[in-house]
């Protein structure tokens, strides 16, 4: 996996857009729309727990990484992504590429960016599975973390299987 250092206070908005802080921020402002307390014109409402720039800012990169997707992501796996993990989504304009990006930090959220492939790609990038956190649930739900470790476990039989058949192949070689 080739991570992209970006430091995401100094960036050039032109070149990034924010997908899953945006996408989260239109949902919330159009739950704001429905409010049946009489704020739908307002910024947010308290009885309706709604606040869109919240849910904005609390969707924007924050850890100077973003990991690559290999699949432009549905809105619906980029909302699940920041509902559901320490991670949000966000495109390089120029690349046209989407991208992975932790959205807080003071932890080890190795498990939350698996879980964020796995939405978005149906899979954990390859060169990620041996920096997968293994030992209890940091920062997922026990489920979660079912899932994280049984497509964890699935994928290094498929990589043990692949190097040991490369092996018989060199061991083959070398006669």
């Amino acid at each position: 996996m080739k991570t992209t250092f970006v430091n995401w206070s100094k960036i050039d908005y032109e070149d990034w857009e924010f997908v899953g802080a945006n996408l989260i921020r239109e949902k919330e402002q159009d739950r704001l729309e429905q409010c049946p307390h009489g704020n739908e014109s307002e910024y947010y409402c308290d009885e309706c727990n709604c606040y869109p720039e919240d849910a904005e800012s609390d969707n924007c990169p924050m850890m100077n990484f973003a990991y690559p997707l290999n699949n432009n992501p549905s809105d619906e796996a980029i909302e699940r992504v920041c509902k559901e993990t320490n991670c949000t989504v966000v495109l390089n304009v120029n690349e046209d590429a989407y991208y992975l990006s932790l959205t807080g930090g003071g932890m080890d959220l190795s498990q939350s960016i698996a879980l964020a492939y796995i939405i978005c790609d149906g899979c954990i990038d390859w060169d990620m599975l041996n920096d997968v956190y293994i030992s209890h649930n940091l920062c997922l739900s026990k489920e979660e973390y079912k899932l994280v470790m049984t497509e964890l476990q699935r994928q290094l039989e498929i990589n043990i299987a692949n190097q040991q058949r490369k092996l018989e192949e060199i061991k083959e070689a070398l006669k």
